[in-house]
């Protein structure tokens, strides 16, 4: 409020009023204060949320792959079992197969056959249920992927023309996985196909004394190499059971392997 006096002089003295300057002030700065640290929380959740949204997904996805890789690391042990059986049962024919191709397609073919008996041994244990079959050999550590894998449509044997002629493999077709973290849900459908491992059969192992399992320990062989993915595919949502990702022909299935 303004305020007039006249001094000794008689000049009118101007004085302003400053009082609620102060308060002014205060206001100011914390209205600014306030709007600040409202913006730099609301910053801060929406990185949390930003973060915690990206680990969910990750989490699903990361769950559901881990299911398959699990599988994997069984199948790994099913194509060893089958090496051995197969090896042993080729080496006893060694003298009566005259050529490295005969050997091969014998062997190629216990191998296979030794998978697919295997396999319908453990269908025919699960009434049929070929999912249940899958996820009953998930046991002990892998016990809690198991429920992650909730399809598969078929297995069986599968063959494709080759320069030399016919290549054979053992496959579970259609495996689908899903994992939910949070409001996340991650599905994978792929196919798992298990190959015969490479044998050199020019090589005269019963001339070389050797017994079936030295020879087996003579072979070097990475058998995870020979379980593999086909038509891998991430999805978000569940495409049921005709999903449409059988882009790549794994080949021809066996009627009678």
């Amino acid at each position: 409020m303004k305020r007039l006096k006249i001094n000794g002089k008689g000049v009118m003295d101007l004085k302003l009023n400053n009082k609620g300057a102060a308060l002014v002030s205060v206001l100011v700065v914390t209205t600014f204060i306030t709007i600040i640290a409202t913006t730099m929380l609301y910053m801060a959740a929406m990185n949390y949320q930003q973060k915690q949204t990206d680990y969910q997904n990750k989490q699903s996805f990361y769950g559901a792959e881990k299911a398959l890789d699990e599988l994997k690391s069984i199948l790994v042990g099913d194509v060893q079992e089958a090496y051995v059986t197969a090896y042993n049962k080729t080496t006893r024919q060694f003298l009566v197969l005259k050529t490295a191709q005969a050997r091969n397609e014998y062997f190629q073919d216990a191998f296979i056959h030794e998978l697919n008996e295997k396999w319908e041994t453990r269908v025919n244990l699960n009434s049929g249920d070929l999912a249940a079959a899958v996820r009953s050999i998930m046991t002990g550590a892998y016990a809690s992927e198991a429920d992650s894998i909730y399809r598969v449509l078929d297995y069986g044997v599968y063959e494709t023309a080759t320069s030399t002629g016919t290549a054979k493999k053992f496959a579970l077709k259609g495996v689908q996985t899903k994992y939910t973290s949070g409001a996340f849900t991650t599905f994978i459908y792929t196919d798992i196909c298990l190959e015969p491992p490479q044998v050199d059969w020019a090589d005269t192992y019963s001339s070389a004394g050797d017994t079936v399992t030295e020879a087996v320990e003579r072979e070097t062989i990475a058998f995870t190499d020979y379980v593999f993915y086909v038509n891998w595919r991430k999805a978000d949502y569940d495409e049921g059971a005709a999903g449409s990702y059988d882009s790549i022909d794994i080949g021809n299935k066996v009627t009678s392997p």
